[in-house]
């Protein structure tokens, strides 16, 4: 249902509140409050590109055309089948040099079938796109809190609201807020963030995995076995300061 002027006024007052109270939480962050106003002003630029609101589906129109085609066809059909004989057998009378009812009332069924099909297939398109894009955005804020050094804590708390939220979580909540996210809440929040930890070993493991390889691969002339080893457990470590290493490079970008 459509919401009233007021109603959207009112909404769009409650979104500017929240979206204040999230820049001073985050500036009290003691990681932000360090930082110089150059790179204050990069973090909040980061945080607001950094979500892709994924609320809508941007073929939902589609989706919507096709059920309503699958709808309009099963009730046609529907309606065809309750025709009294004789009814049926004077309007088949006129197709008998083109198609037959009996006939038409099949291709019907099929059209029913393949649009709903068709809709599904979509839909299921969509939610992985969706899906990918939600990882890609948790990933990368969860990287943007690491390179200004802001934890990624949470909380798990059912009772969790804006007084006891931790900075990561605000930070989260101002980049959906910014990118007009319809669903906002504290537990999405967290749901992100351990997201983009999980995508962000996932990728650190990778990489590791690929080091650890072209040192293991590579001549026996140029490393022997204990340098394979020494430089294996290197990329390793190489994996986990990965994240630290990110913010001498964002902050860089300002400069």
């Amino acid at each position: 249902m459509a919401k009233t002027k007021a109603q959207q006024a009112a909404d769009q007052k409650e979104r500017q509140r929240l979206r204040f109270n999230l820049i001073k939480a985050i500036l009290r962050c003691e990681s932000v409050r360090t930082l110089s106003s150059d790179h204050k002003k990069l973090l909040f630029r980061l945080l607001s590109n950094g979500w892709i609101a994924t609320d809508t589906p941007p073929d939902a129109s589609r989706i919507r055309a096709l059920e309503k085609a699958a709808s309009d066809a099963r009730r046609l059909r529907a309606a065809l089948n309750s025709l009294e004989a004789k009814d049926a057998a004077s309007l088949d009378s006129n197709y008998q040099q083109t198609i037959p009812l009996s006939t038409r009332i099949l291709v019907l069924e099929e059209l029913q079938h393949d649009a709903a099909t068709l809709a599904k297939v979509i839909k299921g398109e969509q939610k992985e796109i969706a899906r990918l894009r939600r990882k890609r955005a948790s990933a990368q804020l969860v990287k943007t809190l690491c390179g200004f050094g802001i934890s990624c804590r949470t909380r798990n708390d059912h009772d969790v609201d804006d007084r006891n939220v931790t900075p990561a979580m605000c930070c989260v909540m101002f980049s959906m807020l910014e990118a007009n996210a319809v669903e906002l809440s504290w537990s999405t929040t967290t749901s992100v963030i351990k997201l983009g930890v999980r995508s962000m070993r996932v990728v650190q493991a990778g990489r590791a995995r690929i080091q650890w390889h072209d040192n293991a691969t590579r001549p026996a002339g140029k490393a022997h076995c204990g340098q394979r080893s020494r430089l294996a457990g290197s990329a390793s470590a190489e994996a986990d300061h990965a994240m630290k290493r990110t913010a001498s490079s964002l902050l860089t970008w300002t400069s």
